[in-house]
């Protein structure tokens, strides 16, 4: 049986297929999946780490201590990895005080079960449009605290930040989903 969990949460680069939902020069939104299936090849308990091998070659996971289901892994055992990741950005309402808001909702499987859970993570602020520089693809911006940062601009978003003034307030939107499930061999 082959359990496939499907979510929608935060980053891992693996080898990533792009949809993109539009670009503009009042809104973009870029989302990003990631899935991986494969077998659990080994397994260092003491270091809570194991090595799973798919289509792509081989990856390396570290179970974190919320995994209270790391001991029922074995070696074969199948399992199954969904991520995805949205980021959409707009010109912010002016009455927006843009405070930083974010919500995380999370499963886990049952003592006993075996391994499996999900997170899902949303989160919205708004920032301070400063400059573009085209050349190297980035934008400059103003956190709520005052904090300034270079953020590369994936292609979907370039003509929404070639099209922003410095001043402009940008509302910034990010969804993330992870979810895993490990099944036994059969």
């Amino acid at each position: 049986m082959k359990l496939k969990v499907v979510a929608a949460v935060g980053c891992l680069l693996l080898a990533a297929g792009c949809d993109t939902f539009g670009g503009s020069d009042t809104y973009a939104e870029r989302s990003e999946s990631v899935s991986l299936e494969g077998t659990i090849e080994s397994i260092l308990p003491e270091e809570r780490l194991f090595k799973v091998r798919g289509d792509r070659g081989s990856v390396v996971f570290r179970a974190g201590p919320q995994v209270v289901n790391f001991g029922e892994m074995e070696v074969g055992d199948k399992i199954a990895l969904e991520y995805q990741q949205s980021v959409a950005v707009g010109m912010a309402d002016p009455a927006d005080p843009g405070t930083a808001l974010g919500e995380v909702v999370a499963g886990a499987a049952v003592e006993g079960e075996r391994p499996a859970g999900a997170v899902i993570g949303s989160g919205s602020t708004v920032v301070e449009f400063l400059s573009y520089d085209k050349p190297t693809e980035s934008v400059v911006i103003r956190l709520n605290d005052g904090t300034i940062e270079r953020v590369s601009v994936p292609k979907e978003m370039r003509q929404f930040a070639a099209a922003r003034q410095s001043g402009d307030r940008v509302a910034v939107a990010v969804d993330r989903a992870l979810a895993i499930a490990v099944t036994p061999v059969e």
